[in-house]
């Protein structure tokens, strides 16, 4: 009889329980606007284009060359103001993430032959490593937003073994070509964001 008593009360203990958490409110998880990641990512792009513009003088300055310089391997970019005033959320995250990857090739391409630009290092490995942040940062959004990067990318065609003048006439390519992706990527994502 003890016994029974026992559970009983265990029984009625439980239900009381019970009745209470039903008067508790559910407590709202607050829902995540990605336009709060957006805003950061936008962020840290300006400062990322700002320390590209001072690395990309520096090495002006330590490295002087004349002319524009061409790297057939870098992404191609639209100017175009149309073009940018239509971008589309998803493709546009996408064609952002691609050619940040492709520019991280490149930069890692050129860590790899830091030897020839050696009075730079410091500057350069910040900025490399301020690519990788951003680039982890925007793929982390891109999953959270369920859009996959527009394409695989085409194997690197960067030679192995370069010489020092074929490292800096890349370099000054790889640098202001990125100067200017930076300033058109920071535009597009003020966009998107309007978009989202």
């Amino acid at each position: 009889m003890k016994r029974n008593s026992g559970v009983y009360q265990l029984v009625l203990a439980l239900w009381s329980f019970y009745e209470g958490m039903q008067a508790i409110p559910l407590l709202r998880t607050k829902m995540h606007d990605p336009r709060e990641d957006l805003d950061a990512i936008v962020y840290q792009t300006r400062n990322l284009l700002g320390d590209t513009k001072k690395l990309f003088h520096h090495f002006k300055i330590n490295y002087p060359l004349e002319g524009e310089h061409i790297l057939e391997t870098l992404p191609t970019l639209s100017m175009n103001a149309a073009d940018l005033a239509s971008i589309q959320v998803s493709p546009g995250l996408a064609k952002i993430s691609t050619d940040l990857l492709i520019y991280q090739h490149h930069f890692d391409w050129l860590k790899q032959m830091i030897h020839a630009i050696r009075p730079l290092e410091r500057e350069f490995n910040s900025v490399h490593s301020s690519i990788n942040k951003l680039l982890w940062r925007l793929e982390y959004l891109m999953t959270k937003l369920n859009v996959m990067r527009a394409s695989e990318l085409p194997p690197s065609s960067l030679p192995a073994s370069p010489t020092r003048w074929h490292v800096v006439q890349s370099g000054h390519a790889i640098f202001h070509h990125f100067h200017l992706f930076l300033d058109w990527a920071a535009r597009a994502l003020v966009v998107i964001r309007k978009k989202l």
